[in-house]
């Protein structure tokens, strides 16, 4: 049923321009909004071997280089001294996290390099007047509505020119892949599961063994969920860890579209019969923090599984908001971990409207673009980019793009399990679920649909890389590939009766 009553949050120019038109509904009256501005600085820092030592030797080495580069900015800043302390230096990912010795080793024999992350730590910042987020559109023209303030992102580049720092970033909290659930007029329900050129044609999946998910298990990532949702309730999906406490319309938005039961309620989930589960990255302990969340994800996944990151970050170099969560150090190397385990994984591209090829991250490579190879950077990630619901499917605005972009699926007019602000009501549904959102869903389901046939028909799963070409083997083009730049939409009957399922 449609849902009224919602207003659009702004934000302070959240739809200042066409490419981010597609705003995050929430509740006026809530402090989610609130809240993502008025917490203090809050950092992951990489050491390089001779800076962890130091740490090891002495647990107050890093706090002295923050209060130091701290000094020297108010100094710089304000003509005067001003002392700040860290409240808190703490491992980025805990111990049973990490991966194992022997992971790392055989990685290392296929040629991937991962740290153990025992060189990351997360830093809290006593920080009294400064906020972590600026609402202030930005210097670039795109009018982002969230930014790290000024002071944070100055203190990320001024640690990250130490010769003992090897990365930094923000752990900063922000809404999943923004969208807007009243903006568009319906258009009929589930199109995306259509035949192609309109959808992925998870309709003919079905009709094959394993087709709709069976034997698959899928994980959610994002922090916020109604489980008791009258079309999810009946598929038990339970919660790995974290705080199930923010967004959890967005949740149940993008569950809807993967696992809404075949109950003759509501709608019906791409995959069914697929065992999902969910992971916050709102930690047990209060904290958020991505690369922690998906390490624990993975810890607790089989091979073949999928794993659905279904959040954004702030861009370390320009501190603004609306990137792919791989563009945080830390994130792309748990992502890489995932992969190297045979755990498959989607990554929303999000929704800044951003050129991936253009973008260089703070050691000044261009880690997106695949054309440059001595600077691109993988992680094995199945990224998705937003398309329009109507044929020929063109790269809707917002929607980041690029090379790094594998494949498409719809960002808008999408119909699925919705819920209240509070995530109280569990018989909502809306017909304009959209964004990379939404799009990321329909990849899930085309994966999945994959995997179980694999399953079904070769006893075993894929490995990501395969699972990636297949989806990207046969699919639905964009009306102008070279311009769009979000690959292709798959289509699971050309997969499957092209034969593309196999050793």
């Amino acid at each position: 049923m449609p849902i009224s009553g919602w207003k659009v949050w702004l934000g302070a120019g959240l739809l200042a321009t066409a490419q981010l038109g597609a705003g995050y509904a929430v509740d006026p009256n809530s402090k989610r909004s609130l809240d993502l501005a008025s917490n203090a600085p809050r950092l992951a820092l990489k050491l390089t071997p001779e800076g962890l030592k130091k740490q090891l030797e002495d647990p107050e080495f890093i706090a002295s280089l923050v209060t130091d580069v701290e000094t020297l900015i108010n100094g710089l800043n304000t003509g005067r001294h001003r002392r700040r302390l860290v409240s808190t230096v703490a491992p980025l990912v805990p111990e049973d996290h990490r991966p194992s010795a022997a992971l790392r080793k055989r990685l290392d024999l296929s040629g991937i390099e991962i740290p153990s992350f025992a060189e990351w730590f997360q830093i809290d910042i006593d920080d009294i007047g400064l906020s972590a987020i600026s609402t202030a559109s930005s210097d670039t023209g795109k009018g982002s509505p969230l930014a790290l303030s000024g002071f944070t992102l100055e203190l990320i580049h001024k640690l990250n020119d130490l010769e003992v720092v090897s990365s930094v970033h923000a752990l900063q909290q922000g809404p999943p892949p923004a969208v807007n659930p009243n903006d568009d007029p319906r258009s009929g329900n589930q199109g995306y599961l259509n035949a192609a050129p309109q959808g992925i044609n998870a309709r003919y999946a079905w009709t094959v063994t394993g087709g709709d998910g069976a034997n698959v298990g899928v994980v959610d990532m994002e922090q916020g969920w109604n489980l008791n949702h009258e079309d999810l309730r009946a598929a038990n999906i339970t919660l790995i860890s974290g705080r199930n406490g923010n967004y959890f319309d967005h949740g149940t938005a993008v569950l809807g579209q993967m696992l809404m039961t075949d109950n003759q309620i509501g709608g019906v989930g791409i995959i069914p019969a697929a065992k999902g589960r969910v992971i916050s990255q709102s930690r047990p302990d209060g904290s958020y923090n991505t690369a922690s969340t998906i390490l624990d994800a993975c810890n607790n996944m089989a091979v073949g599984d999928i794993l659905l990151l279904e959040a954004q970050e702030f861009d370390p170099v320009g501190g603004q908001y609306y990137w792919p969560v791989s563009v945080a150090d830390a994130n792309f190397d748990a992502i890489l971990v995932c992969s190297g385990k045979g755990i498959v994984v989607v990554e929303a591209a999000c929704n800044g409207g951003f050129d991936l090829d253009a973008y260089r991250n703070l050691a000044g490579k261009r880690i997106f673009n695949r054309a440059v190879s001595n600077e691109y950077r993988e992680s094995g990630a199945i990224m998705v980019g937003a398309s329009s619901q109507a044929v020929p499917h063109v790269r809707l605005g917002y929607s980041n793009h690029g090379s790094r972009v594998d494949v498409h699926g719809w960002g808008e007019n999408i119909d699925t399990t919705f819920t209240n602000g509070d995530g109280t009501a569990n018989n909502l549904y809306t017909t304009g679920f959209s964004g990379t959102s939404g799009a990321s869903p329909i990849i899930v389901g085309a994966a999945a649909a994959v995997q179980g046939i694999a399953q079904a028909r070769l006893g075993r799963k894929l490995s990501p890389a395969r699972v990636r070409t297949i989806l990207t083997t046969s699919g639905t083009a964009s009306s102008n590939p070279s311009s769009d730049r979000i690959g292709v939409l798959p289509n699971l009957k050309a997969i499957i009766d092209g034969g593309h399922i196999r050793v």
